[in-house]
This record gives C-alpha cells, sequence and structure tokens, in this order.
C-alpha cells in the first residue's frame, strides 16, 4: 500500500477533537498525539521540526531568507452520529478513504508533508518552506496561530489546503452568537441539539412541562446549510405546534424557523463575494439557561455591526440576551495576486480544469496571515462530506494532491523574481 496513504491512516485514528485537558494538554491529548505523530514523520524525512508544548509546532525544509508558509491543521470536529464506516478507521471501500478529517484537514496535511518531502529530495529548496499545524481550528479559538504570530517569523506568501481547488479567492466573514434565555422562562425543563455552532445539527431533543419531543435532521458544515437539515429548526417548529405558548419555541419560530439566509432576522444580504447564511448549531438547556449557539457567515459588503446590533434588540424584544463571541472579518484576494496566480497554475496543470477561483462561506487559516490563500483539497464537482457522517477523500484525489500541492510549492519559490513564473501567472488569470 502506498505509504502516504498509511500515513493518513494513522493520523485519522486520532480522535484529535480539541478541547482544554489540563495544562499538559491545552488542545487535548488527542491532538497532541496526533500532533507528535507528524512531528516524527517529519524527522524520519530529514525535515527540521520545531514544537514549543502546548503552543504551537511547525516542520521546515529549504535555506534562505525567504519563507514560504502552509497552514494546516490536525483538530477536527466531532464524528457525530450515521457513519456507515469507523470515523477513526480510516477504511479504504470502493476507492474512498473513510474518516474524520480526511478531508479535513489531515489527509491535506499528510499530501503537503509529502509534497515538501518530494522536494527535499530533488534538492534543496532555494528558501524555507514552513508547514505550521493548526491544532484549535474547529473550535473556532486560533490560540496557536495567535501564539506563533506573537512569537515566530510571518511567512511571506503561501496557503491553507483547507478549502477548495482551483483556488479561494473570497472568504465570508464569520460570527458566532450567544443567545441565552432564562430557564424558568424559556418553557423547557431540559434538553440538548447539535455538537458543534458550525454544523448543522442532526438531532436535538427537548423535554417541556407537557411532553418530550425529538427531531433529527442532516449534518454538514455550518457555512453551507442548504446540504442539511436542521435538527434544532424541526425540533422548534414541533414544540411550537404543540405548545404555542413555549416561549422559547415562539422565539425561535418567528425570527429563525426553517430560514438560512437570516430573512426573518431581516439581516439578508448579498454581493459578488457570497451570500449570508445563518446555522442554529446548538442547544443546551442548562440548570438556569437555555443557550442557543448561532453561526452567521456574511458577505464582505455587509456591515456586521448592522447583524449585531438587529439580533440583539430583536431576541431582546423575547427577553433573551444575544452576544457576538466569535467573529473573523471576510477575506478578499485581488485576482491579480501572484499568490493566487501561482496556485491556479499549479492547479490547472495538473488537472487541466480551467475553472475560475471562487467564494466559500467558510473561514480558513487564510485569514490569519497575509497573501494567504485557500487551495484544495476539494476537487470541482466532487461529493464534499468535510463536517458530515462518512467523511471520505478518493484515493485518486488524494494521491493527486501530493502533485499539486509539490508544484504549488515550486510556483511559490520563484514566484516574487522569476519572469517565467510571472508569464505562467498571467496565463493563469487570462
Amino acid at each position: 500500500m502506498n505509504e502516504m496513504i498509511e500515513a493518513l491512516q494513522k493520523l485519522v485514528s486520532f480522535q484529535s477533537i480539541a478541547k482544554e485537558e489540563g495544562p499538559e494538554y491545552p488542545y487535548g491529548k488527542e491532538v497532541h498525539r496526533a500532533k507528535e505523530y507528524v512531528l516524527n514523520l517529519a524527522k524520519s524525512f530529514g525535515m527540521r521540526v520545531t514544537d514549543v508544548p502546548g503552543k504551537y509546532a511547525y516542520i521546515e525544509i529549504g535555506e534562505g531568507p525567504r519563507l514560504i508558509g502552509i497552514l494546516s491543521h490536525l483538530d477536527v470536529v466531532p464524528a457525530g452520529d450515521g457513519w456507515t464506516q469507523d470515523p477513526f478507521g480510516g477504511e479504504i471501500v470502493d476507492g474512498k478513504i473513510y474518516g474524520r478529517g480526511t478531508t479535513d484537514d489531515k489527509g491535506p496535511t499528510i499530501a503537503v508533508l509529502y509534497a515538501m518531502k518530494t522536494l527535499k529530495e530533488k534538492s534543496t529548496p532555494p528558501a524555507r518552506i514552513r508547514l505550521i499545524l493548526g491544532q484549535t481550528e474547529e473550535n473556532g479559538e486560533w490560540r496557536d496561530i495567535e501564539a506563533y504570530t506573537e512569537a515566530e517569523e510571518i511567512p511571506e506568501c503561501g496557503f491553507t489546503p483547507d478549502g477548495d481547488f482551483p483556488a479561494i479567492q473570497n472568504e465570508l466573514g464569520a460570527m458566532v452568537f450567544q443567545v441565552e434565555m432564562p430557564r424558568a422562562e424559556s418553557g423547557f425543563r431540559e434538553g440538548e441539539g447539535g455538537t458543534a455552532p458550525n454544523m448543522v445539527p442532526a438531532h436535538a431533543r427537548v423535554k417541556t412541562k407537557f411532553g418530550s419531543y425529538e427531531a433529527s435532521g442532516k449534518a454538514c458544515h455550518g457555512c453551507a446549510p442548504w446540504l442539511g437539515v436542521n435538527g434544532i429548526s424541526a425540533l422548534m417548529e414541533k414544540v411550537h405546534r404543540a405548545e404555542p405558548e413555549n416561549r422559547f419555541a415562539e422565539m425561535y419560530a418567528d425570527l429563525i424557523g426553517k430560514t438560512i439566509y437570516g430573512e426573518k432576522l431581516g439581516i439578508a444580504a448579498e454581493d459578488e463575494s457570497g451570500k449570508l447564511t445563518l446555522n442554529a448549531g446548538l442547544l443546551e438547556v442548562g440548570a438556569d439557561k437555555v443557550t442557543l449557539m448561532v453561526d452567521i457567515r456574511y458577505p464582505a459588503k455587509k456591515n456586521p455591526d448592522e447583524i449585531s446590533g438587529s439580533l440583539v434588540r430583536q431576541f431582546s424584544s423575547y427577553g433573551a440576551s444575544c452576544e457576538c463571541v466569535y467573529q473573523v472579518r471576510p477575506l478578499y484576494t485581488p485576482l491579480d495576486s501572484p499568490v493566487l496566480g501561482a496556485l491556479l497554475s499549479a492547479y490547472r496543470e495538473v488537472t487541466g480544469d480551467e475553472s475560475r477561483p471562487i467564494s466559500i462561506g467558510g473561514g480558513t487559516y487564510a485569514k490569519a496571515m497575509r497573501n494567504m490563500v485557500a487551495f484544495g483539497p476539494n476537487f470541482p464537482g466532487h461529493e464534499n462530506r468535510e463536517h458530515m457522517e462518512d467523511e471520505y477523500i478518493l484515493v485518486d484525489d488524494f494521491l493527486k494532491l501530493e502533485e499539486i500541492y509539490e508544484r504549488a510549492l515550486v510556483y511559490l519559490l520563484d514566484s516574487s523574481d522569476s519572469s517565467s513564473s510571472s508569464s505562467r501567472i498571467d496565463s493563469a488569470l487570462a
């Protein structure tokens, strides 16, 4: 079996969901084990490794003053229910490698590592190439990347292998709101739903004074809620029909319902960078309050203060508090960016696909540093099951990633001073 595939299967076996587990494992023990595995693999390839425990880690090859960066991440979202394969097994069935993280972002991380290995074996790259191993991307904290940027050299350019091909030109902004209502006023006694704000919840349940309710949906990434069915929304509709006086269900029906574009809240918006989306991803009925986490992705020209003001005003009218607990601004990369052109050249030469760069609702590490572009691993027209049950990557796609990323790194190495590179970039953007 191809050793790159075996490396991915091993990495998938770590249930690396980021969570604090004491001072020794601030990002979680399984995240730590995944990081150790990748670092040891890099050492076996003769690569330089830097590990600042509890903060950040990276792998480096090449020499020279220039630094090119790749930002990946080893943490994953929870597996959730509904899998037909072991989510941490890495089984190969019908040409597909199954497992949480195979596309987001363990598969691409391994592909980049092997691309660096190939470059190193050919010759010493004339600049340093650094693979930075993120460990808290999925929970939105990015604590490791913050620690890195405070202490380390920032790459002049690079990519994150955590998006779509041919390349991502625009990323919507992201906001997460925490809506809270006193439990005594909510009409709920207990309940829960969803696993993370940025996942469409597959299941939800609540108990009221008058009965118990539950509902199922279909999980998917919260940035593309049209691909799933929101279990919390289905549950709230059921409760509201049965108990019209239930305060929380009434609020949900009036302000969210089954909408996914913010229509009921009056925040719907769209421009050339994309369309605003809304996902109610997490519900918790606690001892004193009911908490709902709402994930919103918004286009570049939408004022985030208007979004916050609208949500705070409207939820407060139902006796609930609403606070923005997480925000990342939109990202726009000019079409004539040399970095974007170099990446498009690599992709097009390997695949023959002349597609234009795209916009997405997801947020990536490209927002963390300048001159970064999200680049793969998802190919146009191929099913994408990240954040869903039965996540997989096609074996053929996985092997092709290594070739694309190797070529992309070569083009980034010479993108700043090579006339041949300039013509190649012009061609890619034509």
